[in-house]
């Protein structure tokens, strides 16, 4: 997160930066992006007093406001089920701040707060702009904070990661035994500057274990039905650690499942990214896409190595499509089919095609407000299947 906070903060705490245009392949800030609304972003500074953000009237339109901590939790998520479309504020304090009883005590002084604001179409993006542009925060615009160096081996990330704990994250609730076992340890700036160097070992090796553990858990997740379903504390992850920092990996900031759920599309191997040279596709029977009251998007990425998921250039300049792709079509059976893959399925199916380059791809699909049979699993997604002879 304070490395997000760094490439993203601007120049300046308490000011809202927008994103103009949807997220394509030059979109590399943060991993899995969506290709459906766009990004207003603000990192609030609440060390100098309380800051009270603002939003106008959205009648018709799909947005949500998100206020992450600096552990990845949503604390608030403000969506058109909390606002009604209607204009309103929220005022935030940091943990010790003073309160007169209507703020929000956030639970660390730095917060990320995230608005998404879904765009229709091309020819809807100066009306997103219009609402972009109605959002406000009142408080100090505070300068940045310190740059966080780019570690360069184990330790000096374990020495920053302290670092930050130190100064600006206080323990969460039911962390405060952790960390007096950290002290105890001596797992602090100074007992770290200090400390002799079998104790510095166990450090570097306890790290490289943690990343190993994230990687296994990324691939631990049981599919059903060819996809990986949202564990329930998505988003909200309480003192599952190993589930957040996996998270982080591929999706930082993810909306909990009351606003957003995700689900990813697994190959018949068991592998959660499918080779880019081949096709498959995704048939959704009549009347049975994906239950979402907001709307549902599938999304397609460059699976790179270290397990980030971006867009790619590819020949169509499409990287998602869902309820609102103009040009979609139907079977007369009111079916949908998504063709997906490197290959070119042909003129009839191009309407419906996902390109993908690179080596290998990856599909996410998000469903907004999602209906509760896609959460309880009275409705299953469709499995992603090979296909020959395309």
């Amino acid at each position: 997160m304070a490395r997000a906070r760094q490439r993203t903060i601007g120049k300046a705490a308490n000011q809202w930066r927008h994103v103009r245009k949807l997220a394509d392949s030059s979109s590399r800030k943060v991993t899995t992006p969506n290709n459906d609304t766009l990004y207003s972003s603000a990192w609030l500074d609440l060390r100098k007093g309380p800051v009270e953000l603002t939003y106008p009237n959205a009648t018709g339109r799909y947005f949500s406001v998100a206020f992450l901590d600096m552990f990845t939790n949503n604390f608030v998520v403000l969506g058109p089920e909390q606002t009604l479309g209607q204009s309103g504020s929220v005022r935030l304090v940091a943990p010790d701040g003073p309160t007169t009883g209507d703020e929000i005590i956030a639970p660390t002084p730095w917060v990320w707060a995230q608005v998404r604001t879904l765009v229709s179409n091309t020819d809807d993006l100066k009306l997103a702009h219009e609402f972009q542009d109605g959002l406000r925060i009142l408080g100090d615009q505070l300068p940045p904070p310190d740059p966080v160096s780019a570690p360069t081996d184990p330790l000096s990330e374990l020495q920053a990661i302290v670092g930050l704990l130190e100064a600006e994250a206080p323990p969460l609730p039911g962390e405060h035994q952790l960390r007096d076992r950290w002290e105890r340890a001596e797992l602090t700036s100074e007992g770290l500057a200090n400390a002799p160097q079998s104790r510095l070992t166990l450090a570097v090796n306890g790290i490289k274990d943690a990343r190993a553990r994230i990687t296994k858990r990324l691939a631990a997740s049981t599919p059903i039905s060819g996809w990986i379903y949202p564990e329930a504390h998505l988003g909200d992850f309480g003192n599952d650690y190993l589930y957040r920092a996996s998270i982080s990996v591929w999706g930082l900031g993810a909306l909990p499942l009351r606003e957003a759920a995700y689900f990813r599309a697994v190959a018949q191997d068991g592998v959660a990214t499918f080779p880019s040279d081949k096709s498959f596709v995704l048939r959704f029977e009549p009347g049975a896409a994906p239950p979402a009251r907001a709307f549902w998007s599938l999304s397609l990425y460059e699976a790179l190595d270290d397990g980030r998921l971006f867009f790619s250039p590819n020949p169509l300049g499409r990287h998602a499509i869902g309820d609102r792709t103009p040009g979609l079509r139907t079977e007369t059976d009111g079916s949908l089919t998504i063709w997906l893959g490197g290959p070119d399925p042909g003129e009839d199916r191009r309407s419906n095609w996902l390109p993908a380059t690179g080596t290998r791809f990856a599909l996410i699909l998000r469903a907004y407000n999602p209906q509760p049979s896609m959460l309880d699993g009275r409705y299953l997604l469709p499995q992603v299947n090979a296909v020959s002879g395309v």
